[in-house]
Order: structure tokens, then sequence, then C-alpha cells
């Protein structure tokens, strides 16, 4: 099947919150999310700078270049900070922003699932889940951390975006997350997630829970792409795996996360 998982990656290569609302968000701290919540049992967890999630959700997985390059690259170059300024005047924006940075400056002395429970908990409650055709009047559009917050709406892709903005701020290598594109088979739906890979296991933080878990914990999740930094790797299934016969897209175009598969040819 590695085969196989070569000639995929050769074609696919070819290839309202209002400001009332926003204050009373979350009575107290929002900080405070994190405390308690501790689903996956671990110690302090020491980071694998530079590791990368080639074997998330059990798939295999090979370097391409994506045809959203350009786009994901300016998304990188706006995930580097979360500043006040960067919301160019909107009032609702810098009160997300002020809410979000209290969580961050908040856990940076935190375990690492303790951390990323609270900012995956925080960003769950502070983004209204939306379609980008609702938003932005397209199928599927990929925002910046900066205009998730001034719309206080995204999709999938979204939320794992803003959190990987949020974990970078409060002290996360960058290279130890990946945005993974996926289908959910259980809901023949694509999806997006943003997974963090430790020297032990992969994190997986997700709009459809608070809890965090692990990569192996979520078996009805099927990798298609995952893109960290300026990398890229388009994933497969290995002989014998659940999804190594399955019917996969013709193209990434046709992979619209928060969109119901419409062509699973």
């Amino acid at each position: 099947m590695f085969h196989n998982g070569m000639r995929i990656a050769r074609r696919w290569i070819g290839t309202s919150l209002t400001v009332a609302a926003a204050t009373c968000l979350l009575t107290g701290n929002i900080a405070s999310i994190g405390d308690g919540l501790t689903p996956i049992r671990a110690q302090l967890d020491y980071m694998s700078t530079g590791s990368v999630v080639t074997g998330i959700f059990a798939s295999v997985a090979f370097p391409f270049k994506p045809n959203m390059a350009v786009r994901w690259a300016e998304i990188e170059a706006n995930s580097g900070k979360l500043a006040a300024e960067d919301c160019d005047g909107v009032a609702e924006c810098r009160i997300r922003l002020s809410l979000l940075k209290d969580t961050t400056d908040s856990v940076q002395d935190l375990s690492l699932v303790r951390k990323i429970t609270a900012i995956n908990t925080a960003i769950n409650r502070l983004i209204d889940y939306r379609s980008d055709k609702d938003v932005y009047g397209v199928l599927d559009y990929w925002a910046t951390p900066k205009e998730v917050l001034a719309s206080g709406k995204g999709d999938c892709e979204d939320f794992a975006i803003l959190k990987m903005a949020a974990l970078r701020e409060a002290g996360l290598p960058a290279d130890s997350m990946a945005l993974v594109v996926l289908r959910d088979s259980n809901r023949n739906f694509y999806h997006a997630v943003l997974a963090v890979s430790t020297s032990s296991n992969t994190y997986v933080l997700d709009n459809l829970r608070d809890a965090v878990l692990t990569d192996t914990q979520l078996p009805q999740y099927q990798a298609l792409y995952s893109l960290s930094m300026q990398k890229a790797w388009v994933h497969g299934y290995k002989k014998g795996s659940e999804f190594a016969m399955q019917k996969r897209p013709k193209s990434l175009e046709a992979v619209q996360p928060g969109e119901g598969v419409r062509d699973p040819s």
C-alpha cells in the first residue's frame, strides 16, 4: 500500500458578538477554564521540537506542495503574535483578544495537557461556529487569527488556526503543531483540527469537544493532508487498514473543511 500511497501523493502534488456579550462571555476569568480539566493523565510532557504528525490517525504521510501554500504562508505570518494593533481598531476584536490573552498569559506555567485543554476550551467558547458561506460568502475561506477575532465566527479550520496562534503565544513551538484536514467517517464530513505533537503522544484540539484527546482515541478520523510551518504532507493508509481501500477526493480543491463530502470519488 506504500506504493499506492505514493501514487496518491504524486497525483495530489499535481494538482456577532456584542461588546456586552463578549464582556460577559466567561464570568470571572477565562483563564480558569483549564483548572481540573485533564482528560488525559500525563506528567509534564516535553515537546518534540521539529516533530511532524506524519503518522497521525494511523496514516502514512508524504511531503507535497498544496495549491493553498501562498494563503497558508499568509496565515502563518499572522499567527506569530496576537497584538491589539492587529485588530485595526475593531472593538469586538480587541475584546476577544483581551479575553484570549488572559488565558495565554495564565497558562504559561501549566503542564502541557492543562495548557492545551484551557486554550482549546477558551476558543471553543469564544468563537461561534458558522460556515464560510455564511461569514465570507464562499464555500471555503481560511481566515487569519485577526479575521476570526474580528468576526467572532468561523468554521473548523478557523478554530484550529486561532488555537495555533494562541498556543504559540503561550510558548509552544510552532513546528510541533499542525493543522490537519480530515474526513470524519462517522459523519461523512470534511473537518479540520489542530494537532500538537510531543515525544509521547499527538494531541487533538477539536471544536467539537472541549476535552483534548489523543489521535488514537479518534479512530473515526481519516487524515487527508496537514500543514505545519512551511511544510505540508498528504496522508494515505497502509494495506489492511480501515481507510486503505476507501475512495479519496480527486483533488485538494474538492476538500472543503466544514462541508459535506460532495465528491468522494
